[in-house]
């Protein structure tokens, strides 16, 4: 019977556990400078005033060939988070050769790759960039023939290597520059920051970002002459933000430690462990029978992958015979991790296996 009720509560939570991650994951959202990012550091004020002013916009999710059936005109890439990929670079350098220009604008070194892959002599360095000792400020940029008075929030400086144009500075620091390429036309910002939601607000003449924005883009890509896209695959998602009721349960608890709770108490309140696992220290107060949190704990423990991830956990185990400080680091440790709880869980399953196999009826 024990053993039936330990493949039962097993069974149940692997089918638990493809749920809870899944909706968890459809509550996510994309962070940092995507144009799926509605929040200050988004890019998606940038993606409608685009559509606004009639252009195809794009948002890219895979980087493929595919996008040249797109008949595109202009590349923006605003701060990555996420390295790319030889395959992904490749990619991009055809659409450059086949004549897409591309719009940089970052201050980190994800960019980077791009930029050597196009062959640009020009690098983001990583550097910030102060003005009178400050990290916000307003600087002037020459895009097209025109200056435009931009404000730049926590800049990286750009490091010119060759023949490239300086469009903008600040004291000696190079802010932005240009270069072309014949088939192409490459514009390196050091701050994505500038085209993000909080500079691109409100999206009127009198914002100097925002003026920018559709200056650079149109001097790139006039209006009409093809389709442009936006970077998005390169930004993680994040748990959403919800409040009160609007706030889906799976929202509110991670899937890892749900899952390894539902565990625990189905096995707590069904049976308890048999004699051959009560641990050998502690005397006659372990001659009862001992929960089943501690026969969890000890597996994971016997387990050589698991008890190298956990081996400070496992070792207070040994010497306090108390469980819950292990499982709660497994919880915590699996958080957004689907395999690692999946190793748990299938430890936690060939015991079971191996105990209904042993039980008497």
């Amino acid at each position: 019977m024990r053993a039936r009720v330990l493949t039962l509560a097993l069974l149940a939570v692997i089918l638990l556990l493809p749920l809870a991650v899944e909706r968890e994951a459809a509550y996510r959202s994309p962070s940092g400078a995507s144009p799926l990012n509605a929040g200050p550091d988004g890019t998606s004020e940038l993606v409608e005033a685009l559509s606004e002013q009639g252009y195809a916009v794009v948002v890219v999710d895979s980087w493929t060939d595919e996008l040249r059936h797109l008949d595109p005109c202009l590349l923006v890439v605003v701060s990555p988070e996420l390295p790319y990929s030889d395959r992904e670079l490749e990619v991009i350098r055809r659409l450059a050769e086949s004549g897409v220009n591309v719009l940089v604008a970052d201050e980190g070194a994800h960019s980077n790759r791009i930029l050597e892959h196009l062959g640009v002599p020009a690098r983001i360095s990583g550097r910030a960039v102060l003005a009178k000792g400050e990290q916000v400020f307003q600087a002037t940029i020459r895009v097209g023939g025109v200056e435009l008075d931009v404000v730049y929030a926590y800049p990286s400086a750009v490091d010119a290597r060759g023949d490239v144009e300086v469009v903008a500075r600040a004291g000696s620091d190079v802010l932005a520059v240009a270069y072309d390429a014949g088939s192409h036309r490459v514009l390196v910002v050091g701050d994505g920051t500038i085209l993000t939601n909080a500079l691109l607000r409100p999206r009127n003449a009198l914002n100097r970002n925002f003026v920018f924005a559709l200056h650079a883009v149109r001097s790139m890509c006039p209006a009409g002459a093809g389709a442009v896209l936006v970077e998005g695959s390169k930004y993680p998602l994040r748990p959403p933000q919800f409040s009160g009721a609007e706030t889906p349960l799976a929202a509110y608890l991670d899937p890892a430690s749900r899952v390894l709770g539902v565990l625990l108490l189905l096995l707590a309140v069904g049976y308890v462990v048999p004699l051959r696992s009560r641990p050998a220290a502690g005397g006659a107060a372990w001659r009862r029978r001992v929960p089943e949190a501690y026969e969890v704990a000890r597996l994971i423990c016997e387990d050589e992958e698991l008890s190298r991830i956990f081996s400070e956990n496992c070792r207070l185990f040994a010497e306090t015979r108390r469980a819950r400080p292990l499982l709660d680091a497994v919880a915590a440790t699996s958080r957004g991790d689907r395999g690692l709880a999946t190793r748990v869980l299938r430890v936690l399953l060939e015991r079971g296996e191996r105990a209904r196999a042993g039980a008497t009826p």
